[in-house]
């Protein structure tokens, strides 16, 4: 909530205190001697008023303790916007002192200046600009500007300024944590989520090198799943092998859960102690910054800037900055794998990674669309592994779950993306043979890679495992036209292939209704 401003009523003191004291009898502005403001300072030359003078001399003083001595900054200019006078605040947070600024126009250091608006006669308030220091820095400030007036003569203005950068800084931080959080609560996938991260931050802070490692607890290791890299675009297998080992830098902050500022003096130092190893170089040209990404006292990963070039582009107000965001971000990113990974399992099997019975049906009942509607035919494949009990049995149900992995990858290997392999359950496949140029062919030359590709051995844990599959084989729409008709078509062929001894296939012999 924006808090009220005294600013007004403070400007509106000093305008009033300057108006009395303009129309006092001998003051150097009255009807009898008019002086133009343009052409000399308001506080010069107090020994020509000869009348009242204690009293005038008093409220001349008081006028310029307000003015020099208000917490605000001040500037008085004419109505041409040139400057007059200014106070010690404006002096302190512009670096130009009053010799500098006397003569100038006020836009020396309001760099949007709104002509429309300064220049008429009207008053404003809280107008927000762009300011420019001394030292060339801009910042943020609020401008609130009245008119001084003599003898019902407009004779300047009086421009009271304050630095809301700090305000502005937060607002700009709130309005990214609420832009990520939004992006996390849309259903964009967490894939498109990380360069919506980027882009918000970059609002804030250089992101040109930007790094997300998460960590992997199934890979026991650290991955990349998104960065940006002047140099690591050209060969992102490299950069992504040579973070993600054990002793990177990016493993430190995730090991100790330190955010990290380093530069190459510190850099040679933690190399020394052993802290991580040699392979991120880091020069005397670039600076490198990394927090930990943390949700409550668990570290999912960690979150990097670097810059090649510029070694002061991050200092140690940035390590605040990122601390404070990454908060948000981590929790963003958990938020969208929690889905995901609900998501994943609602339609892929959770040991093998196929896709389930729900997903195989939907893609089922989509090529029954197809081929019904352009008069065309495809196949299922259903596979039982021979004997798979007695490798549970001999090895244990650990082995008997990998087994079923590798399986599956070797099977999955063999097919057209557009191809799917689900795992019913058990040891049970059915396959999906989709958009077939010669049905028959083409579904035997499948079949036959998979047969071959069991004449390997499975080798795990020193064990080499070898097994046979029954396959068998219905055609759409000569085997069935409903796609449980199909299954149960297939399935029978598949126990007529078992008859006829392992690692073998069948054809349905004719359409169940």
């Amino acid at each position: 909530m924006r808090r009220k401003r005294k600013d007004s009523s403070y400007l509106n003191k000093l305008v009033n205190k300057l108006r009395r004291l303009k129309e006092e009898p001998n003051s150097p502005n009255n009807k009898n001697g008019k002086k133009n403001l343009r052409a000399k300072p308001i506080f010069s030359d107090t020994s020509r008023f000869k009348k009242n003078e204690q009293v005038l001399q008093r409220s001349r003083q008081e006028f310029i303790g307000l003015f020099k001595n208000s917490p605000e900054a001040l500037a008085y200019t004419d109505m041409d916007g040139i400057v007059l006078e200014v106070n010690k605040r404006f002096e302190g947070l512009f670096g130009y002192e009053l010799e500098e600024m006397r003569g100038k126009h006020i836009e020396k250091v309001l760099t949007n200046w709104r002509t429309q608006i300064l220049d008429s006669d009207r008053v404003f308030t809280d107008l927000e600009l762009i300011a420019r220091k001394k030292n060339k820095k801009l910042i943020h400030v609020s401008v609130s500007a009245t008119l001084n007036q003599v003898n019902k003569q407009t004779t300047g203005k009086i421009f009271l300024l304050n630095d809301v950068s700090t305000r502005k800084a937060n607002e700009a931080v709130n309005n990214v944590l609420y832009n990520i959080s939004r992006a996390a609560n849309s259903d964009i996938s967490l894939k498109q989520l990380y360069p919506v991260i980027r882009e918000e931050l970059s609002t804030i802070i250089d992101t040109t090198n930007f790094y997300i490692a998460l960590f992997d607890e199934e890979k026991n290791k650290l991955c990349f799943p998104y960065y940006a890299d002047e140099t690591g675009e050209r060969d992102k297998d490299f950069l992504v092998s040579k973070y993600s080992t054990s002793d990177s830098i990016f493993n430190y902050i995730f090991k100790t859960g330190e955010s990290l500022l380093l530069n190459y003096n510190k850099y040679k130092r933690m190399i020394d102690r052993g802290d991580f190893n040699s392979h991120d170089v880091i020069t005397n040209k670039q600076v490198w910054l990394g927090v930990p990404l943390k949700i409550e006292n668990k570290i999912i990963g960690s979150m990097i800037l670097q810059s090649y070039t510029d070694p002061n582009l991050y200092l140690k107000k940035d390590i605040k900055l990122m601390e404070f965001v990454s908060q948000q971000i981590a929790t963003a990113i958990e938020r969208k794998q929690a889905e995901e990974k609900l998501k994943f399992l609602s339609l892929y099997d959770y040991l093998t990674k196929l896709p389930n019975r729900v997903l195989f049906y939907d893609r089922m009942k989509q090529e029954i669309a197809y081929a019904r509607r352009e008069q065309k035919k495809f196949s299922l494949m259903f596979l039982d592994l021979d004997n798979f009990k007695k490798v549970n049995d001999k090895f244990g149900h650990d082995v008997g779950d990998q087994f079923l992995q590798k399986v599956a990858k070797r099977f999955s290997t063999l097919l057209r993306k557009s191809d799917t392999i689900c795992r019913l359950g058990g040891d049970e496949f059915i396959i999906l043979l989709p958009r077939l140029t010669q049905p028959r062919e083409n579904t035997i030359d499948v079949a036959l890679k998979v047969l071959n590709s069991l004449n390997e051995p499975f080798s795990i844990r020193d064990n080499k495992i070898y097994i046979t599959t029954s396959i068998g084989i219905a055609l759409y729409p000569d085997d069935g036209e409903e796609g449980e008709i199909l299954i149960k078509s297939a399935d029978k062929a598949m126990y007529l292939a078992k008859k006829e001894g392992p690692n073998n296939y069948h054809w349905a012999e004719f359409k169940l209704t």
